[in-house]
């Protein structure tokens, strides 16, 4: 979401108040894909007034409002989510992060190792929002500290091969289990097909490597520019005619969703999904 719907340092959407209330006025799903957690993104929807379901940690969770899909679970009772858990459990995450930077002899600092203050700074967010960003469940945002990239590659290759994903995002590296974006948000447009029994068409936005296989799953994917205008190598290698966002940030993210809308036009059914993460 850093980056993209909301602005880098200010954490703004200010930007894109106008295609927000064009998806509510249409009634066209906005899915927040982040590596943000649950706490944060449950904030976030309240102050922006979402009701849809939403994926935390790059596809660690897929967490689904009680009622929202008629199959999934009663529409009474006292859970106001159902959760899909795609990831691994954080413990055991934090232990295996630990042990690939030894094995590799690369040190690394986790947010585990960071006190509010420090990811505060780090990120632009205050102390308290910082605290939230801590709350992980399945997947751990870190740095390289003097690591070369030969050291990084070995890392990265040593934590596919004991089954773990190292993923690059706007300001961290992050380490988490055999899961992704793309994997969280092709079982929510299956449960929309379902539910709908009707055409559906995808978009995505991302700025950064770890929403490529989200943006390569829909049928629209929007790469947007980082703060100086750049875009991310990790996508457009795989994507050279991907589309892209003339602007960074939540107006550049508005000007791309109703350039969109426009493009689309109007009686079709959408998941519009957006990303961005913590960390993100």
């Amino acid at each position: 979401m850093d980056g993209t719907l909301l602005d880098h340092t200010s954490y703004s959407w200010d930007g894109a108040s106008r295609a927000l209330e064009e998806l509510r006025r249409r009634r066209i799903p906005l899915i927040f894909c982040t590596s943000k957690t649950r706490t944060e993104v449950k904030a976030l929807r309240r102050a922006i007034g979402n009701i849809h379901p939403f994926v935390v940690e790059n596809g660690g969770s897929l967490v689904i409002p009680a009622g929202y899909f008629p199959s999934i679970g009663p529409s009474t009772g006292k859970a106001k989510h159902y959760t899909l858990m795609l990831g691994r459990p954080y413990d055991e995450l934090v232990r295996e992060l630990r042990a690939i930077a030894r094995q590799t002899g690369v040190e690394v600092r986790g947010f585990h190792q960071m006190s509010a203050d420090e990811v505060a700074r780090a990120t632009g967010l205050t102390v308290k929002e910082a605290r939230m960003a801590q709350q992980r469940e399945t997947g751990e945002p870190f740095i390289f500290r003097n690591a070369t990239p030969a050291k990084i590659r070995a890392f990265r290759r040593q934590a596919r091969e004991r089954g773990y994903s190292v993923q690059k995002g706007g300001r961290f590296w992050h380490f988490a289990g055999d899961h992704d974006k793309g994997l969280a948000l092709g079982a929510l447009i299956g449960f929309y097909r379902v539910a709908w029994a009707a055409p559906i068409r995808t978009i995505a936005l991302g700025d950064s490597g770890n929403d490529l296989l989200m943006l390569q799953l829909v049928d629209r994917p929007v790469l947007m520019p980082k703060p100086d205008g750049s875009f991310a190598k990790e996508v457009t290698s795989h994507m050279p005619d991907i589309l892209r966002a003339k602007k960074p940030g939540s107006r550049g993210w508005g000007l791309a969703v109703l350039q969109a809308l426009r493009a689309n036009g109007t009686g079709v059914s959408e998941a519009v999904k957006k990303t961005r993460h913590t960390n993100s």
